[in-house]
């Protein structure tokens, strides 16, 4: 029997969230150009659900569909600049709120994804993007502000593509400290600390983000 409560996901979600995962872990390469037929057989799902997968997906700037086939797109930094442009704003406020509007099971939340991310070995990338994943998604459920969730989705994706390819274990080490502190922050309910550890990210991301556009011209 299904437990109470919980909701049952479509094809379509599925399928996004296994082409999302396969896109910013670069199990597809970047840069690739696909056809449909390609992903049904990796995702091991029917037409429709990948289709509507793929429009989702285009929303949030992981894929581009065109004549031409399913564009992956390039790993761009100048693009992860102009992203950060966006982001840094979105995330304050959505912190903001958060921190105003979060309940109990908000807070629960928070320190159920603190004790998780504390332990995490410097070395796990895929731990640490599902992390990610888990605390943006619960900083923007806890803005309750559905908005602020769409918005943050348009600017998460390639970002996390672009930390899951370069990073070092170093630069993972020191993110989770940022991140464990704004956690904190949010579970204590201190006003300020979690945006002044978001402030801190924001500015190793752009110091990250030109490191590799250094390195790649």
């Amino acid at each position: 029997m299904k437990p109470s409560g919980t909701v049952r996901k479509t094809k379509a979600e599925i399928a996004a969230e296994m082409l999302e995962a396969a896109i910013v872990n670069c199990d597809i390469e970047p840069g690739s150009v696909m056809v449909e037929a390609d992903l049904v057989e990796m995702l091991g799902l029917g037409r429709t659900p990948v289709r509507e997968a793929l429009v989702r997906l285009s929303s949030e700037n992981l894929v581009r569909l065109g004549r031409a086939g399913i564009v992956i797109p390039e790993l761009n930094a100048i693009t992860m600049l102009k992203l950060l442009e966006l982001r840094e704003p979105i995330e304050r406020l959505c912190i903001q709120k958060a921190i105003l509007r979060r309940t109990d099971e908000d807070t629960k939340r928070f320190q159920q994804i603190l004790e998780t991310l504390e332990p995490l070995p410097s070395d796990d990338r895929s731990g640490f993007m599902d992390l990610l994943r888990q605390i943006h998604r619960a900083l923007a459920e806890a803005s309750k502000n559905e908005f602020i969730l769409s918005t943050m989705k348009t600017t998460q994706g390639l970002s996390h593509r672009f930390w899951r390819y370069f990073a070092t274990d170093e630069d993972q080490r020191f993110c989770t400290g940022l991140y464990c502190r704004l956690l904190t922050g949010l579970v204590s309910g201190d006003e300020s600390e979690p945006v002044r550890q978001s402030e801190a990210l924001m500015t190793y991301l752009r110091q990250f983000t030109r490191h590799q556009m250094d390195e790649l011209t």
